[in-house]
């Protein structure tokens, strides 16, 4: 509430010194009148005759200190009162996804590397292991996909470590689909 009756003070210091501003500049010339409307009018013409703007001075300063006041009190960011009571809790992010773009690929989905259990397998054991690694790889491509669209390019490690990912995502996809092609030359039973 303190805060608020500054504000109002000010707001009223300010138009008492701009009225009697005006009134100064019309005893000088009515083109100086309509100057003081125009933006920096008023300090051409308090520079141009500061004798005449004397009698304004007190309520610009009593705006300038209202203002202070206001600030000090009220404002956001304010060092006295409701607001900065409700400011000192500490929040919690509403985001789903906490951390930067280089952290999110990692924690969506977990890449583990495929066993070299190829040779003991017969080959419909291995087109099912290839298929569950195509889906994986998959899952793997969509959290790249919204790991890069997060990654901002001012974030040096976020990239290195993301073009890393991209490394062993396509180091993984040639493998399996190496895979793939190795399982299609072989006739099925």
């Amino acid at each position: 509430m303190t805060g608020l009756v500054c504000l109002a003070i000010a707001v009223i210091c300010a138009l008492i010194s701009r009225v009697l501003l005006l009134i100064a500049a019309v005893n000088i010339s009515a083109w100086w009148a309509f100057g003081v409307f125009l933006p920096f009018g008023p300090m051409l013409f308090r520079l141009s005759y500061p004798e005449a703007a004397r009698s304004s001075y007190i309520f610009r300063v009593g705006t300038l200190v209202s203002f202070f006041l206001y600030v000090v009190f009220w404002a956001p960011g304010a060092l006295v009162g409701p607001v900065s009571k409700i400011r000192s809790q500490p929040t919690q992010p509403t985001q789903q996804h906490k951390g930067y773009a280089s952290e999110l690929g990692r924690k969506l989905v977990s890449f583990t590397k495929p066993t070299n259990k190829i040779k003991s397998q017969s080959p419909e054991e291995r087109r099912a292991a290839n298929e569950r690694e195509f889906e994986r790889l998959n899952k793997w491509k969509e959290a790249l996909e919204f790991q890069k669209r997060d990654l901002l390019q001012t974030d040096v490690e976020g990239n290195r470590a993301f073009n890393i990912d991209l490394g062993e995502y396509n180091a993984a996809l040639a493998a399996a689909t190496a895979e793939r092609q190795v399982l299609a030359a072989q006739p099925r039973k």
